[in-house]
C-alpha cells in the first residue's frame, strides 16, 4: 500500500514532520512498534509514572501536526502515546496484510497498547481518531479508563460523512493550488480562529499532507456505523467535545449524542480543528473528565 503519491512527497512530509515535533516544547521519544499489519510509529512524552493516554489523529493527518499545541500540557499529567495511524501520512509503514478485508483496526490498536505493556489506558482522538477511540471503547471497554471524543466519534453514514467533507472543499479542490489548499484548511476552522496566523507551520504542513497523501491508503479502515446499544453500554466512559460551527460533525450527530444522554460540551466559535483552535479549553475538559 503506497501511503504517499511519490517518494519526493514522502521525504517532504517526513522532514516537515520532524520540524513540527521540534515545536512541541517537550522531549519526545520515537518508537517503531511491530504489528501484524506493519510498523506503527508512535511518539511518547511525559513520565511513565503518569497514567497512560493514547492519542489518535484524524484522516489525512499525523501525530506531529495533530498534537503540536497539546502535547506539552498533556504530558505534564499523562504518559502520552501518540500513534501514527496505518495508512495515514505519518511515519507508520503498512505491510501486505494491511489490506481491505484483512485489516482489523481494534486488533491493531490492541497490539500497539500491548507493546507498551499497558492493561488499561485513557483514549483521546480527533475527527476519525475520535471514531477510532469510540469504537475501540465499545469493543474493549475492559481496557479503557475513559475516552474523550473531539469533533467526532459517532458515525451513522460513512458515505454521507465523506460527501460532507468533500463539499467543504469545493470549488477549490478542482484547482488544487497552494492558495486554494490554504483556503480549504482555514475553512475547516471557525472564522474567528487565528490559529494559522499564529502558527503558519501548521497550515503549511496540512497543505503538504493534502497534496502528498494517497487517500486510498485509508480504505482498509472499515467504519462501523453507530449502534445505540453498544454506545449505551460504555456511556460512562465517554465524553464528546464539539465545536459549534458544524463543519464536519452535523447537527443530527449532536442530536444523537443528546438523545443517548452522553456527557458532552459544545465550545463556542470553534470549528473542526478544535484542539488547535481551543487548546486550553480542550486540556481543561480532558483533565476534568479523566480526573
Amino acid at each position: 500500500m503506497q501511503v504517499f503519491k511519490s517518494e519526493r512527497a514522502r521525504r517532504d512530509v517526513l522532514a516537515s514532520y520532524d520540524e513540527l515535533v521540534g515545536m512541541w516544547g517537550v522531549d519526545a521519544e520515537f518508537h517503531e512498534v511491530p504489528t501484524q499489519y506493519g510498523l506503527t510509529h508512535c511518539l511518547t512524552a511525559g513520565s511513565k509514572d503518569h497514567p497512560p493516554l493514547v492519542l489518535l489523529h484524524g484522516v489525512g493527518d499525523n501525530s506531529a501536526v495533530m498534537w503540536a499545541l497539546n502535547m506539552r500540557a498533556l504530558s505534564e499529567r499523562y504518559y502520552c502515546i501518540a500513534i501514527d495511524t496505518l495508512g495515514g501520512p505519518g511515519k507508520s509503514v503498512p505491510n501486505e496484510r494491511y489490506a481491505k478485508g484483512q485489516f482489523q483496526q481494534t486488533e491493531w490498536l490492541s497490539e500497539v497498547i500491548d507493546f507498551f505493556k499497558l492493561d488499561k489506558v485513557y483514549l483521546a482522538g480527533v475527527s476519525n481518531g475520535a471514531y477510532m477511540a469510540y469504537h475501540y471503547t465499545t469493543v474493549h471497554p475492559e481496557r479503557i479508563r475513559g475516552t474523550m471524543c473531539l469533533e467526532g466519534g459517532i458515525v451513522t453514514s460513512p458515505i454521507k460523512a465523506m460527501i460532507t467533507t468533500l463539499l467543504l472543499m469545493f470549488p477549490e479542490i478542482l484547482l488544487p493550488t497552494k492558495r486554494n489548499m490554504h483556503r480549504i484548511v482555514r475553512r475547516l476552522s471557525s472564522p474567528q480562529s487565528d490559529v494559522f496566523d499564529r502558527y503558519p507551520m501548521l497550515a503549511s504542513h496540512l497543505v503538504l499532507l493534502m497534496k502528498s497523501h494517497n487517500q486510498k491508503a485509508m480504505f482498509p479502515h472499515h467504519i462501523k456505523t453507530y449502534d445505540e446499544a453498544k454506545g449505551a453500554a460504555v456511556k460512562d466512559k465517554l465524553f464528546f467535545l464539539l465545536g459549534d460551527q458544524h463543519r464536519i460533525v452535523t447537527k443530527s450527530t449532536v442530536a444523537l449524542i443528546k438523545q443517548g444522554q452522553y456527557a458532552y460540551r459544545i465550545l463556542e466559535n470553534t470549528g473542526h480543528g478544535i484542539n488547535h483552535e481551543q487548546p486550553q479549553a480542550v486540556h481543561d475538559e480532558i483533565f476534568r473528565f479523566f480526573a
